[in-house]
């Protein structure tokens, strides 16, 4: 829409212009040319045919000749016009062509304008005869003239590379929001096919975990009874054999367990795995086995940890707690694990009494814990006064930004 508005701007306002100077028994046969050159403009727009509309550039950059050669360089402003569009429209070579054909129409349009004493002389042409003293008033309106198709030329063409680069830009960007669509959506379709594949092969291993304890476990189980059933018949007629076969019975239920237990393992391994590192059964053992009163408390939206941070918040935890048992003599035990948003706090504390002086042990498990916090990137604080006080802290990274 801007260019049609420019395109028709440059046929009107100068012809508007021009036809305020314009003797006025001239005026119905100007305004005719004018209304052709419009009309010309106006068809072109709406032709889709490109061979027609290199017939109609063609045609109005003769009009427009036509025009200069009949009322001087001021039509020169109506020949703007085609260039501007074709600049614009055609490519490569071929609006160069079209430009050059331009040119020399326009030359050969201004010397029969001036070589016709006839023609009328009013606006540019009467101001170039009255300021130019060196040059004549052809060759001033030939340089002014190619000058300003030059420029115009110029500015149009890179106002096209301009245009043609945003249109790129837009059309790349179309193509990768349409990809950004194309992947989220088989992103959702890879999660869901996940979602459907972990189902499926959990029912696999839950109809393998079945048919094993209905197999082995099972089977096993009722051979057993029927043992149990013949040593009860046996042992008071034959201890020897009797206790024998409860022997047996005994090394087939101790089978039967050690199945049972692996079939369990393999039904919950993450929980079965995350348990192996829990804060609060490791206190539960200490305090069961020294007799220590222990207390264990949780602050703040807690979730699952990486398992390398679980790993050095437990061993952490541990060592502190051996140091205070074997150290402070402690008769008290606090651990408190706080989830913020950006990190992870454990603090271990007791009421027992550290020795600055104490064996180089427990320097070394200080110092092994300092290592392990700081190759998870963490930073650990020692709290020397009452009560005695390791902190742990753990910078925490969102899972989604990994993802």
């Amino acid at each position: 829409m801007p260019m049609r508005f420019l395109q028709y701007g440059l046929i009107i306002v100068p012809a508007v212009l021009y036809l305020l100077i314009l003797p006025l028994e001239n005026e119905a046969v100007y305004t005719l040319y004018i209304i052709i050159a419009l009309g010309l403009s106006v068809w072109k727009d709406f032709n889709r045919s490109s061979t027609q509309q290199w017939l109609l550039l063609l045609a109005e950059i003769l009009w427009s000749c036509w025009l200069i050669a009949s009322y001087g360089p001021f039509m020169f402003f109506l020949s703007l016009s085609v260039l501007y569009v074709y600049i614009y429209r055609l490519e490569g070579s071929t609006r160069w062509l079209m430009f050059a054909i331009q040119l020399v129409a326009n030359n050969v349009a201004l010397h029969w304008h001036y070589s016709d004493p006839q023609a009328p002389q009013p606006g540019l042409t009467t101001l170039n005869t009255t300021a130019t003293t060196l040059l004549s008033p052809e060759t001033t309106a030939m340089v002014l003239g190619n000058l300003l198709l030059l420029i115009t030329a110029a500015l149009s063409w890179q106002g096209s590379r301009t245009a043609s680069s945003r249109g790129q830009l837009e059309q790349v960007y179309d193509e990768l929001r349409s990809k950004h669509y194309e992947l989220q959506e088989t992103r959702a379709q890879l999660l869901l096919f996940t979602k459907q594949l972990e189902g499926v092969a959990q029912a696999e291993e839950r109809t393998r975990i079945s048919r094993q304890l209905h197999d082995d476990i099972g089977h096993r189980l009722i051979r057993t009874k029927m043992m149990s059933e013949a040593a009860l018949l046996t042992l008071p007629l034959n201890m020897e054999q009797g206790t024998e076969m409860v022997r047996q019975i005994r090394d087939k239920l101790a089978d039967s367990m050690d199945d049972m237990r692996s079939t369990l393992h393999k039904l919950q391994p993450n929980s079965y795995a995350s348990e192996a590192y829990a804060l609060d059964r490791l206190l539960e053992e200490v305090g069961r086995d020294t007799g220590v009163k222990t207390n264990y408390e949780v602050h703040g939206p807690s979730h699952v940890l990486y398992p390398s941070i679980q790993i050095v918040l437990f061993k952490n935890a541990k060592e502190a707690l051996t140091n205070a048992l074997r150290h402070g003599n402690a008769s008290s035990i606090t651990v408190e694990l706080v989830f913020g948003d950006q990190e992870v706090c454990m603090s271990v504390s007791n009421d027992g009494k550290i020795n600055p002086h104490s064996s180089k042990r427990n320097g070394i498990g200080q110092e092994g814990m300092l290592l392990r916090t700081q190759m998870v990137g963490g930073v650990l604080e020692i709290q020397s006064a009452y009560p005695y006080t390791v902190i742990t802290r753990i910078p925490l990274t969102n899972q989604m930004d990994i993802l």
